[in-house]
């Protein structure tokens, strides 16, 4: 059982939506309306919300799928007002088919956005047969094609992007937001706007080439 955390501070930062943002995607609120579970295969994601929250909770290995190997990460805090605060802004228990929207302030809406990349989202390249010009595609998986409308919805309205797409990924049973890679270049700039040191490494590494810096 995890220790109860020491009184979290809301309030909102780039550094506070990023970990929301984690939340929506990576994370889980179990039904004793007091603990919540992040799980990762990337311990850079469990090791930053701990720090962004200053909590001082082990971060676990677990299993999953059947599986014994222990590759996943798992940081579990427990904090009622935390808690009910996460719920005030549209989290839920058994969020995975349940998330409709998030009240993130539009201004940490990029913040937030990068960490739902970090948790479910992929950043990837590749080659047009055709024409040999790079692809770029961002995407962002999740089982509640509600948050994935709302998500579409945010971009059209905060930022003006005019495509993206969602579509029903038949091999994980879940459905893709994607955006082309005008769109994408755009979005990642907005994610990476403010000079956070919270990111994961290995897919900055793909967006950096389109940062014009």
């Amino acid at each position: 059982m995890a220790r109860l955390s020491k009184f979290i501070n809301v309030e909102w930062t780039h550094e506070f939506a990023y970990a929301i943002g984690l939340l929506a995607s990576d994370g889980n609120l179990s039904s004793d309306g007091r603990h919540i579970n992040l799980t990762s295969q990337d311990k850079e994601i469990t090791e930053y919300v701990r720090d962004i929250f200053a909590l001082d909770n082990k971060i676990g290995r677990k299993a999953r799928g059947g599986s014994d190997i222990k590759k996943y990460f798992v940081l579990q805090f427990g904090s009622k007002q935390f808690y009910s605060f996460l719920l005030s802004i549209g989290l839920t228990p058994a969020k995975s088919k349940t998330l409709h929207s998030v009240d993130v302030p539009a201004r940490f809406f990029g913040d937030f956005m990068r960490g739902c990349v970090d948790g479910d989202g992929n950043i990837s390249e590749s080659v047009h047969p055709e024409s040999k010009h790079t692809q770029l595609r961002l995407r962002i998986a999740s089982a509640s094609p509600e948050f994935l409308k709302w998500l579409l919805a945010e971009h059209r309205r905060l930022w003006h992007i005019k495509g993206g797409w969602i579509y029903r990924d038949k091999k994980k049973s879940v459905e893709s937001l994607c955006f082309g890679k005008k769109d994408s270049i755009e979005i990642l700039r907005r994610m990476y706007e403010h000079k956070s040191q919270y990111y994961l490494k290995r897919k900055y590494k793909i967006a950096v080439k389109y940062l014009g810096e």
